[in-house]
């Protein structure tokens, strides 16, 4: 059956401007009638009222529907399904165990048996994301016999183990590490009740489409799925027809378009020169005040540690996030930057989604994104959670970065005016100086080649003009144009021959005395 659509209108948009909008709510979080824990945590975490999406989301969710949510990143889309996910985990607490409780264990006193205790598991793309989810619910049940837990890939997985083992209620993780412990039957989904599958659309991106399908398809007959996404491409619409069972669709502010409240900048600027430019914007060459916060976005890790480098070597201090470093690395440059002691982090898109780092304020796109829906969710850590922020694109005049960025501008109705270049060349190396200059002189040689054929088109347009209205006037007769001819083959009747009497050939005569065959 074809999921019910309830669509918000954007915060700027008017009450009838959609005729299935429906107003942006001005209700606080106690209307929604959530378990007094989670008013306890909402309020702790310091938000006053819900946000279109989560006001919209939360009453089918805790009524136990499948949900689909579409809304742009930094919409608040993680709490939108923590928070009734856990207000169905504490309003029914697992079955207690029978019989005296187990001396000597962490078990003693829960009396809850460990695989009956996990209800509800989180499936994220990422590490850094299923970090920061496991984070917010923490955050938000924190005073609760609730236990979460975080599991992903790429480390050792006997704590992990150990950690189920001992009983969790909530478990966030990447699908290849839960499909992982499901081989290894160090987890069981026997009483998982409600699933989460966040940011679905890059889920599918990354190849985990065999994952998540394997984890769905081993889940208990009665359960709950909400599947979260800024953008729904094909692939996505399949997995829910195949999973969901009557699926209301939510929609809150355009979901396959950036958020209103960034200011988006356009440069076109040479790709060697784009690293300087990067200084540029850091140190101040762009705005006249340097920033702090900033994240860039390179297409792979070896750009990368290029623009890493050059920011080290003028003291900046910066951070590198991409798959090839450690665990622990990605973990402590990230939280120095969200500390503030780093200025800049350079990161592939692995750092694209889902982390809430408020001190992000600048998204610079080095690269173009080869996803348009990459670009959404890139200039969405800019201000995330509805902050001001900024973001700036440098597009090359490579043709597949002109190609993608055409394509992003029509897929995501993005529609940029080109800034005027800042004076970079306090920020380059010699060499590249010396390319720049004459890189500068070419296309100076260029335009005005341009400008002087213009010039030309418009003078010989100017003459043909006047000389028409002379003619037209009297003043000049009109010179004779003649119609060149062209005769046909085939569609002479006659064959003639050669010289100027151009007699017909009779049938009686013969080939000779300059007469051509006929044909």
């Amino acid at each position: 059956m074809a999921p019910s659509i309830l669509r918000l209108m954007p915060a700027d948009a008017k009450p009838n401007a959609h005729p299935m909008a429906a107003p942006e709510t001005t209700a606080g979080f106690d209307e929604l009638g959530m378990h007094p824990v989670i008013r306890r945590g909402i309020s702790a975490l310091g938000f006053e009222r819900p946000t279109p999406i989560q006001a919209a989301l939360v009453p089918p969710a805790m009524q136990g529907r499948d949900v689909i949510g579409l809304a742009p990143t930094g919409t608040g889309k993680t709490l939108a399904f923590v928070m009734p996910v856990a207000h169905r985990l504490l309003s029914d607490p697992p079955p207690m165990l029978k019989g005296p409780p187990k001396r000597g264990t962490r078990q003693s006193g829960r009396r809850v048996e460990p695989r009956t205790r996990l209800r509800a598991i989180i499936l994220c793309p990422t590490r850094e994301l299923a970090q920061q989810v496991a984070k917010e619910a923490q955050a938000l049940v924190r005073g609760s016999l609730l236990r979460v837990g975080a599991v992903w890939g790429k480390t050792s997985i006997a704590p992990q183990k150990a950690m189920i083992a001992e009983g969790i209620d909530l478990l966030v993780g990447t699908p290849g590490r839960i499909r992982e412990l499901l081989d290894e039957d160090a987890l069981s989904l026997a009483y998982v009740r409600h699933v989460v599958v966040d940011e679905a659309d890059r889920m599918l991106d990354l190849g985990f489409l065999p994952q998540v399908e394997a984890i769905l398809e081993r889940m208990p007959p009665e359960r709950q799925i909400l599947l979260l996404s800024a953008t729904f491409p094909p692939m996505v619409d399949r997995l829910t027809v195949k999973f969901l069972r009557e699926p209301e669709r939510i929609e809150a502010g355009g979901h396959s378009r950036p958020a209103k409240h960034l200011a988006q900048h356009l440069f076109e600027i040479e790709d060697p020169f784009k690293t300087a430019l990067v200084l540029a914007i850091v140190e101040g060459g762009v705005g006249g005040a340097k920033r702090s916060g900033v994240i860039v976005f390179c297409r792979t890790r070896r750009r990368t540690g290029w623009v890493a480098g050059a920011l080290k070597i003028r003291h900046i201090a910066t951070g590198l996030l991409h798959g090839d470093r450690s665990q622990a690395q990605r973990e402590h440059d990230l939280a120095e930057f969200t500390a503030g002691r780093l200025r800049v982090l350079v990161a592939t898109d692995v750092a694209s989604r889902g982390l809430h780092i408020p001190a992000i304020h600048t998204v610079i796109n080095y690269d173009v994104p080869l996803l348009p829906e990459e670009y959404v969710h890139r200039v969405g850590r800019a201000g995330h959670g509805g902050g001001s922020g900024e973001s700036f694109t440098l597009v090359s005049n490579e043709p597949e970065e002109v190609s993608r960025w055409r394509r992003l501008c029509r897929l995501t109705s993005v529609s940029l005016s080109t800034t005027p270049l800042p004076d970079i060349k306090p920020w380059m190396r010699p060499e590249d100086l010396e390319r720049y200059e004459r890189s500068n002189k070419r296309q100076a040689r260029a335009a005005l080649k341009k400008k002087d054929d213009a010039a030309r088109e418009a003078m010989e347009a100017e003459a043909i003009e006047s000389e028409g209205a002379r003619v037209k006037s009297g003043g000049l007769k009109a010179p004779t144009v003649r119609k060149k001819t062209t005769k046909r083959a085939g569609k002479s009747k006659h064959q003639y021959r050669g010289g100027a009497s151009k007699k017909p050939v009779s049938k009686s005569e013969k080939p000779g005395g300059g007469v051509r065959r006929a044909k």
